[in-house]
């Protein structure tokens, strides 16, 4: 087992449901670096139902870029590093792949620990099926019919602060394990119990011996306080070890590991949070991915992390799903020219049996876009509703100051030019104030959380080199305006350049001013009375150093909230503009 302390390459895999990714990091100059990476279809899923091919085939790609050896003739990794080059000095894995887990909560009390735990829920790879608890209506025997009926691979149990509530915990627990037991003994659900920390002992005597049960910190230590991240790590032992039980490979990368492989989303969190400590401290810092299979959106305000997993919502396989939420018109709201409904629905329906395709044609393209932006709506949406007080929903509906954003995923990483990605996220998300948008396109972000607890400094290194990519500097100005009516004035000044740039902006207008990558200005806003464009309130002028990006300098005076156009024909009109805008089409 590796230590990492005094680490000079590290070896990173994530297995995710459609992709399996491999990363080599080393030190260049002082200065963590990506040196090559690879990238082969998972083989989780049928018909191998093991993980090894697909690793194998990423970390091929590695070697054959680098032309280190990383397997020995046996196949098993090398570590440390040989004299000869060969190997690495350590290694971390992420996953989120295999089948999803079914899971019944049972709680003491509504809107205390029951709350908790569906928070915590949301937080991981769960499929809730199932949700009842001590205050429940029903009878007992139609709450162990339910759990007969959901056939759960997991039952999450929790209920009493810490010294709190004994008996009707104890009664819970009972009725859980006369559930389990008549299962058979091969299927029978792992219970996790995540509550009064003081009947830990009690209820292992009683069930502990009939039962597979873990004992997980309590989610809800006190009245007053939550503490979801420990029982998380806990539950994510619990899903793996559930994981590894109906698909092969993963042992093999827990060892490599020296036991310490992460859940994807946990991993991901992890980096967010960090982040957060950071960057400025006033905001936050936002975390975007939309994968196959599910979408996570982890926000972080000075260390505290809220981590949300949309098990519903991906670009792959519940991609049906999303038409539970959103109308085929939410859809192609976001389209530049018309498409049948038809059209829509077949792409959604293809796109769930093969997640893996790529669009080849503009109109699969647009369309991919465009149910990428509802689904970073949906779930931001969702996620906002556990953001602190003051960042939630319910305290402001627009976004709060976060810097940056970091997005990631498939559809947005390999769109043709970085307009595309762009302006899918100034959609979705509709940032305020000044942030920065960075996309993550080869999927680092988890296992930079991955190696961060040993080596800190790797996420920070690895961002502000060239293996992240900064779309640019976001401007975005709130209040009231008329359409076309001033809004703000600027002032660039290159750095690089003796040329300085002045102008204004108007509201409705999407205006790019291009900085290259590497370089840097000096800009300072005006913003028109009643205007606030992120120094300190309505009308406050300011000034500060960007750098540049893919796209450039970003003023997006489109509104916030963005109202899109009732007429059809306007709204596909300004949809095509806006790409025109943005650079992603010329």
């Amino acid at each position: 087992m590796s230590t990492m302390l005094d680490t000079d390459t590290i070896l990173a895999v994530d297995v995710g449901s459609v992709s399996t990714r491999a990363s080599l990091f080393d030190v260049v100059d002082g200065h963590f670096r990506l040196i090559a990476s690879g990238r082969a279809p998972s083989t989780a899923k049928a018909p191998l139902f093991d993980i090894s091919e697909g690793v194998r085939m990423a970390l091929d790609q590695v070697v054959a870029v680098t032309g280190r050896k990383l397997l020995d003739d046996t196949d098993l990794l090398i570590m440390p590093v040989t004299s000869q080059g060969s190997g690495v000095d350590s290694f971390v894995a992420t996953a989120s792949a295999g089948p999803k887990v079914r899971t019944v909560l049972v709680g003491l009390m509504p809107g205390v620990s029951t709350d908790s735990a569906l928070r915590l829920a949301d937080s991981t790879y769960l499929d809730l099926v199932g949700v009842f608890d001590l205050l429940d209506s029903r009878r007992e025997s139609e709450k162990i019919d339910l759990i007969l009926s959901a056939r759960p691979d997991l039952i999450l149990v929790v209920g009493g602060t810490d010294g709190g509530a004994q008996d009707s915990v104890l009664q819970l627990i009972e009725l859980v394990a006369v559930a389990s037991e008549l299962f058979p003994p091969n299927q029978r659900p792992r219970i996790v119990y995540a509550g009064n920390r003081e009947l830990g002992a009690a209820i292992a005597d009683r069930v502990g011996e009939r039962l597979d049960i873990a004992l997980a910190p309590n989610v809800r230590p006190s009245l007053r306080v939550e503490d979801l991240g420990h029982a998380r790590l806990a539950l994510g032992e619990a899903i793996a070890e559930g994981r590894n039980k109906r698909v092969r490979g993963f042992d093999e990368l827990e060892q490599w590991s020296g036991g310490s492989m992460m859940l994807t989303a946990d991993a991901y969190g992890r980096v967010i949070r960090y982040l957060s400590r950071i960057y400025d401290p006033a905001k936050g810092v936002l975390g975007v991915d939309v994968g196959a299979n599910n979408t996570m959106i982890a926000a972080a305000f000075e260390g505290d992390l809220r981590l949300s997993v949309e098990t519903d919502l991906g670009l792959g396989e519940p991609l049906p799903t999303l038409l539970r939420q959103s109308s085929l018109s939410d859809i192609s709201r976001w389209l530049p020219s018309e498409m049948s409904e038809r059209m829509i629905l077949d792409y959604i329906y293809n796109k769930s049996i093969n997640p893996a395709t790529v669009p080849t044609e503009d109109d699969d393209l647009l369309l991919e876009l465009a149910l990428a932006r509802e689904i970073l709506r949906l779930s931001l949406k969702r996620a906002r509703k556990r953001w602190p007080k003051g960042r939630d929903l319910k305290s402001t509906w627009l976004m709060p100051p976060v810097e940056p954003i970091i997005a990631s995923g498939s559809v947005l990483a390999r769109a043709p030019r970085p307009g595309y990605a762009a302006l899918t996220l100034l959609d979705a998300l509709e940032p305020t104030g000044i942030t920065t948008l960075v996309l993550d396109p080869h999927g680092l972000s988890p296992s930079l959380g991955a190696a961060s607890g040993s080596v800190p400094m790797l996420s920070v290194h690895v961002l502000e080199s060239g293996s992240f990519v900064s779309l640019g500097t976001v401007v975005a100005p709130v209040g009231n305006a008329r359409m076309g009516r001033k809004v703000l004035s600027l002032h660039l000044e290159l750095e690089q350049s003796s040329e300085d740039v002045v102008g204004e902006v108007r509201m409705g207008q999407l205006a790019i001013i291009p900085i290259q990558q590497g370089e840097h200005a000096h800009l300072t806003l005006r913003p028109e009375r009643g205007i606030d464009v992120g120094f300190g309130g309505p009308g406050k002028a300011g000034a500060l150093r960007i750098a540049g990006g893919a796209v450039g300098l970003i003023i997006d005076a489109r509104g916030r909230p963005l109202v899109l156009a009732k007429d059809p024909d306007r709204r596909r009109e300004l949809n095509m503009k806006w790409l025109y805008d943005i650079g992603a089409r010329e």
